[in-house]
C-alpha cells in the first residue's frame, strides 16, 4: 500500500537514490504479479532521481501510474516538517510538487501525505486548499505520550476558517505487516466508529524504503477471506 521514505537519515545521500531504485523496481515487480495491488508513493523529489538515474524503471512506473496502480500523492517536493517552515516554504513546497506531478504524471495530488512529522502548523489547511489539496494523512501524533489525540478521521479547520478531510489511521503505524492481530487493531483502535467506519492500514517496509513484499501480500490475500476477521480490502 504505502512506501515511507525518508530522505536523509541513517545513510549517505548517493544511497538514498539507489533505494529509490531498489524498492520500486520490487514494486512494480509485485505488480506483474499481483494485478489488484495498488502503491502509493509521494515526494516529487525522488521520482525526479529515478527519471534521471533509472528511465527504464522510471517509465514502468508511469505506464502503472496510467493504470490507477502506482498512486503519486502529497503534492510536495518533499515529506517536510510540519512545524518549523515558514508559510512561504510550505507554499514553495506545494508549487514545486504539484507542477512535477502535474507534468510528469497529468495531473495534481489531491491528497497531502505527511505521515512522519511530529505536528502541524495551523496554516497548512488554508495553503493545502490553494494548492488543490482536498485530504490530510498523517499518523505521528498517536505516539504522544501524554495527549491522546480523540479522533481518526475528522475535519481539520485551519486559522482561516479553511478545511480539509484528515485522517490518522487507526493501526498507529505507517509500516504494517498485515497480520491478523494488525487487522484486528485497526478496527478495535477505530475512534470515530458509528460515525466512520472505515481506516487505512498502512503496511510495507518503511523509513528507508523497500515497500510491501511478496509475504505481505500474499497474508493480506488470505486474512480477506477469513470468518470473524474485520473486513479489509486493497484499495486505491
Amino acid at each position: 500500500m504505502c512506501d515511507l521514505f525518508v530522505l536523509a537519515w541513517l545513510w549517505p545521500y548517493a544511497e538514498t537514490r539507489r533505494k529509490c531504485a531498489r524498492s520500486w523496481s520490487s514494486v512494480v515487480r509485485l505488480m506483474e504479479r499481483y494485478p489488484e495491488f495498488t502503491f502509493t508513493c509521494s515526494q516529487a523529489q525522488l521520482l525526479q532521481w529515478v527519471k534521471e538515474d533509472y528511465p527504464v524503471l522510471y517509465s514502468k512506473i508511469k505506464l502503472h501510474a496510467a493504470e490507477g496502480r502506482f498512486i503519486p500523492v502529497g503534492g510536495t517536493w518533499v515529506e517536510m516538517d510540519g512545524n518549523l517552515p515558514s508559510g512561504e516554504s510550505f507554499i514553495r513546497q506545494f508549487v514545486l510538487g504539484q507542477r512535477f506531478f502535474e507534468k510528469e504524471f497529468g495531473s495534481k495530488c489531491k491528497v497531502f501525505w505527511l505521515p512522519d512529522t511530529f505536528g502541524y502548523s495551523a496554516q497548512l489547511p488554508q495553503i493545502m486548499r490553494l494548492a488543490g489539496i482536498e485530504c490530510f494523512l498523517s499518523q505521528k501524533l498517536s505516539w504522544n505520550l501524554v495527549n491522546t489525540f480523540p479522533h481518526n478521521s475528522f475535519w481539520w479547520q485551519g486559522i482561516d476558517g479553511s478545511t480539509v478531510l484528515a485522517h490518522f489511521p487507526s493501526g498507529d503505524s505507517y509500516a504494517m505487516n498485515g497480520t491478523v492481530s494488525e487487522v484486528i487493531k485497526c478496527a478495535e483502535n477505530n475512534k470515530d466508529q458509528g460515525r466512520a467506519d472505515i481506516s487505512m492500514m498502512l503496511y510495507g517496509y518503511g523509513d528507508g524504503g523497500g515497500g510491501p513484499t511478496e509475504d505481505m501480500l500474499e497474508r493480506i490475500d488470505r486474512v480477506k477471506n477469513i470468518d470473524g476477521i474485520p473486513r479489509f480490502d486493497s484499495i486505491s
